[in-house]
């Protein structure tokens, strides 16, 4: 990538590093921002492989920024299957990547996608031939494991059962908006497996972020004031009747909540395209977040925006022109950025993207990118209402969490946003907030009544 004109920022940012630290990728330094996730240390220093394919051993590089992928999966500080963008940057951090036989850039496993550009089903390969087909099989799950145990034994932590009043599941737009409207009568938990809060909303430009500014603040103070407490890189892994299980730093817990909130949000669209696994291709939600921390995605950028997909690609567009601006990037120095409306057809690359081609309506267009974001319209994350016995109505985005009045799903369990079709939108996030608010303050009291 190109250097900025900035008084001495690293290769592939837009500005200097305000808290160093340095960490490792097998053996090799890499700068950091202090607390920034290690994916995006990664990309800035232009490392966009870091993990393997399971099966052929493909390159693999981050593509969502948000732990719903395997592109980023590592080896961190001896502990296997690690997603490198849920963890953040310290001082000495080890990563070292896996599934690979020789560097990381060449694995000489590779070689089984080479000689069988088809694909193999390796539990057929040599089936009935005696002796070697135990051989081979045994070879095949040794080689498609992720990683090795980890280095050191972890001591056992004891599991613990609490009770709340209301958790929201999700510290994105619609969990930030719901959380601070409760805040005002109840105390409040918001649990978010990112390493901050904002969601979606963190991966907008300035211009569009802004309206969602008075939700960012209500629930920032509300969380000064410890009227909100903020749970980040803690996951909901759960609902069993109505316990949630919960994983975070602390370890394992069960939380009975008067209420619970589902505020999940919604997964990257996912298109069927061929190369939309080679490194470099993302979604632009993901390119949009790292622009947000001054790293740039490459030198040359595709932003392909598929019919119904939006904001992010348009926003990443704009933004990008704006932060080379204010980091005083000469124009030789700004990486190209080509918008495309239409649908992905092939991305050219193996260790890197190289180009994409892209149905318009115009015809097909080959654009020369080094990275490709792709703005497909998202999925909602459905998965944890669905445990909770939520209604789903499949639409063609995906599956949609169908609620009652106010996000009601059941007594004290509720949806709130994008995951029960609401838009991104900052007005339609700000309503259905104070709807679900209501039904969740309603809730309480109808419990409580003899």
């Amino acid at each position: 990538m190109r250097l900025s004109s900035n008084p001495n920022p690293p290769r592939g940012r837009l500005r200097a590093l305000r808290d160093p630290v340095t960490i490792t990728l097998d053996g090799a330094e890499v700068q950091a921002e202090r607390g920034e996730p290690l994916a995006a240390a990664f990309v800035a220093a232009g490392h966009m492989t870091i993990a393997r394919s399971p099966k052929f051993h493909r390159p693999r590089g981050p593509s969502c920024l948000r732990g719903a992928c395997d592109g980023c999966l590592a080896r961190v500080d001896g502990a296997p299957n690690v997603m490198t963008c849920l963890v953040p940057a310290g001082e000495g951090t080890e990563v070292v990547t896996q599934n690979r036989l020789g560097p990381r850039e060449a694995d000489v496993l590779r070689m089984t996608d080479w000689f069988f550009p088809d694909g193999i089903n390796h539990h057929e390969l040599f089936a009935g031939v005696p002796g070697i087909q135990n051989v081979m099989q045994a070879f095949a799950r040794k080689v498609a494991g992720l990683g090795k145990l980890p280095s050191e034994a972890e001591a056992a932590r004891p599991a613990r059962r609490r009770r709340v009043d209301v958790v929201v599941i999700g510290a994105g737009a619609s969990g930030m908006a719901v959380a601070g409207r409760l805040a005002r009568h109840v105390h409040v938990e918001v649990l978010e497996d990112h390493l901050e809060p904002g969601g979606s909303v963190a991966a907008l430009g300035p211009a569009e972020a802004r309206a969602f500014a008075s939700i960012r603040s209500a629930f920032d103070e509300a969380v000064s004031a410890k009227k909100v407490v903020l749970r980040t890189r803690t996951t909901a892994g759960g609902m069993y009747g109505r316990d949630l299980l919960v994983v975070g730093p602390e370890g394992a817990e069960v939380l009975e909540a008067d209420a619970i909130v589902f505020a999940c949000g919604a997964h990257d669209g996912a298109l069927a395209f061929e190369g939309n696994d080679v490194p470099g291709v993302m979604s632009a939600r993901a390119g949009g977040w790292l622009l947000a921390r001054g790293v740039l995605v490459g030198d040359s950028i595709a932003v392909v925006v598929p019919e119904g997909g939006g904001p992010f690609g348009a926003s990443f567009a704009r933004a990008i022109g704006e932060a080379c601006e204010a980091a005083g990037l000469a124009e030789s120095e700004r990486p190209g950025v080509t918008i495309a409306h239409g649908e992905p057809v092939r991305v050219r690359g193996s260790t890197r993207t190289k180009s994409v081609v892209v149905r318009t309506a115009e015809g097909e267009q080959t654009i020369e990118a080094d990275a490709v974001l792709v703005d497909a319209p998202r999925s909602p994350a459905y998965e944890l209402p669905a445990q909770a016995a939520a209604d789903l109505v499949h639409e063609p985005r995906g599956y949609v969490v169908r609620t009652g009045d106010g996000g009601r799903i059941a007594p004290g369990v509720f949806a709130a946003g994008e995951v029960r079709g609401v838009l991104l939108d900052a007005k339609a996030i700000t309503a259905d907030a104070d709807a679900v608010a209501a039904a969740v303050l309603a809730s309480r009291v109808a419990r409580s009544l003899p």
